[in-house]
Formats: C-alpha cells, structure tokens, sequence
C-alpha cells in the first residue's frame, strides 16, 4: 500500500476511535480538513489496465446466462477476480453497461451465496485498487475506484439487513469510505468515448447506504457526514453532474434520522459561511469552484421537501452576496 494512503487511513482510525468513544465532536469538521489539507499531490504516472481479451467477455456470458435461467451463480473466485479488475476498463459497454449491471442483477437476484457475496466485500475493499493513482491529476483510474466504491454501495445495500461477517463490523468500511473522501478529488461526471466517472455520485451513495444501517453507531455516521462536507470545501473543479441534489439528499436525510445529525449540519454551514464570508471574492477558477459548489449544494438543500425547519430557516435567512 501506498505510505501516504497507509498514513492517511491510520490517522482517520485513530479519530474515529476518538469520536466513538467522545472525546472529539465540535473539533471533527477541522480535524478532518487538516488531514485533507496535509494530503501532498504527485505527478501523473502510467495507468495500467486490463487486457479487454483476456477472457473477461467469456466469464460475463457465464454470468449472464447463469441469471437469464435464474438459477444460483458458480463463478469461481478467479472468475469474480476478472470481473471486478475489469471495473478498471475503459470500454463503457463492458465496465459498466456489462460487469456492473449484471453483478446488480446477481445481487438482486439473491443469485450469490454468502461466501462469494464476503469475497465479493473483501476485493472491493481491497485499498491498493480503491487508492489506485488517487495521489496523482485525472487519470484513467478513476473508472476503476469509482466503479469500486459504487459496487461497494450497491452490495451494502442488499446485504445490509442480514446477519455475516459483512455487516458485523462496518468501521474498518467507514474509514476506508472516510479516506476516500480527504484523497479523491477527480470530480468528472461523464467522459467522452469512456462514459461515467461520477465518483463522488458513487460515494454519496455509499455513505447513504452506511447511514441507513441500523447497526452503525451514530459517531460513525457523523464522521462521514463531515468527511463529505470537508471535501466539497476543498474541490477546486465543478460538480456539475447531479451530484449535489444526490449529497443534498444524503443530508437531509441524515438530518431527519436524529437531531444530532440535524445540529451538527447546522452548525457546519454556518461555520462555512463564516470561512467563505473572509474571501469575500475568490480571483482564482479555483476559488471560484470552490464557491460555487457550495452554492449549488445549498441550492438543492433548499429544494429538499422534508428539510428539518432548522436548516429551512437558516438557509432562508442567508443570501451571499458573491456572485
């Protein structure tokens, strides 16, 4: 694993453990960002990726036949190994119209047995391709570790009400979901000739997914909620692509679980627009990203029907004279 991914992840551990146990609330969303903040970026390197023809196409057949007779999945390990590496392909039609519909559809099915749905988990998770050139500019990549993680969302939430070793113990997830957030920072929706990228689509969805799970401790759910906020802070290029009604979403929902959540939102934007109130005008395209999706976010915070009164008033009452 990457030294920095490795350090990255061990300092978030350790604040979770502190969350949990109380020792750190109002302090989290400026612990988080300095994590963030201290994060040093590297130079584009080659992006490997997997051979198209290595037999991929034969094991998806395999997989689709198997679900078109509706009858129980027998992909071998190696097999599900070739699937999830193709994640990582730049052919649209297999990545995502291919491996990704079918293996929703073999969840949905119920067509996997426990012990390939903990196999399953455990590749997903697996960091050295969750990471991969995360550290580095947009790259080629980012369909694989987006396609990781939304995987990662969808097998979360069929799972998540049965009892395995999937769902015992979700931290080690929450932190890996966490660090996610402080490296990704490639903010493409759709790409050219590739088709989606959406990563930060696909990690709202799965901290939608860890949120709705009645076994995750609160503390872990408002770690990360911070950890989202933190990082729409520091994007310096545009999310333009639906995202923000799906984090908008994401929040508000959150919101109306417990009034902890409620609370610590509140006060979150509030303390954002107190940092955003000192630049009055950004003077970079930076800056001026940075600003603007903040604004969309708060726009479709507005826009959110069941947006507890708190955040209604508040976000009602503020107008940013920036623009």
């Amino acid at each position: 694993m990457d030294e920095q991914v490795a350090e990255v992840l061990q300092a978030l551990s350790d604040l979770n453990t502190q969350v949990r146990t109380g020792e750190v609330y109002q302090s989290l969303g400026p612990r988080l960002g300095k994590i963030m903040d201290n994060i040093h970026r590297r130079r584009r390197t080659a992006v490997q990726l997997p051979d198209d023809e290595d037999g991929v196409k034969a094991v998806l057949d395999k997989l689709r036949q198997q679900l078109n007779e509706n009858v129980p999945v027998t992909l071998t390990h190696e097999e599900m190994d070739s699937l999830i590496n193709h994640l990582s392909s730049l052919d649209f039609g297999l990545r995502y119209q291919g491996i990704n519909f079918s293996l929703y559809d073999a969840l949905q099915q119920n067509a996997l047995d426990s012990a390939q749905l903990n196999y399953l988990y455990a590749k997903l998770r697996q960091p050295d391709d969750l990471f991969n050139h995360i550290l580095e500019p947009a790259n080629a990549a980012i369909f694989g570790r987006a396609g990781r993680v939304a995987m990662l969302a969808v097998l979360l939430h069929f799972i998540s009400s049965e009892k395995s070793p999937v769902t015992e113990d979700l931290q080690p997830t929450v932190v890996l979901a966490a660090a996610y957030l402080c490296l990704e920072t490639d903010t493409r929706g759709f790409v050219n000739h590739y088709g989606w990228a959406h990563a930060f689509t696909a990690t709202t969805d799965l901290l939608s997914v860890l949120a709705g799970n009645a076994n995750l401790q609160r503390a872990d759910k408002l770690f990360l909620m911070m950890a989202l906020l933190e990082r729409i802070k520091r994007l310096n290029t545009p999310l333009i692509y639906g995202e923000n009604d799906r984090m908008a979403a994401f929040l508000t929902e959150l919101a109306n679980r417990h009034s902890l959540y409620e609370e610590a939102l509140l006060l979150a934007l509030k303390n954002w627009r107190q940092q955003v109130a000192l630049h009055r005008r950004p003077d970079t395209i930076a800056g001026w990203n940075r600003f603007f999706n903040r604004k969309r976010l708060l726009d479709s915070l507005r826009l959110q029907e069941n947006l507890p009164k708190s955040l209604q008033e508040y976000l009602n009452s503020t107008i940013d004279f920036l623009g």
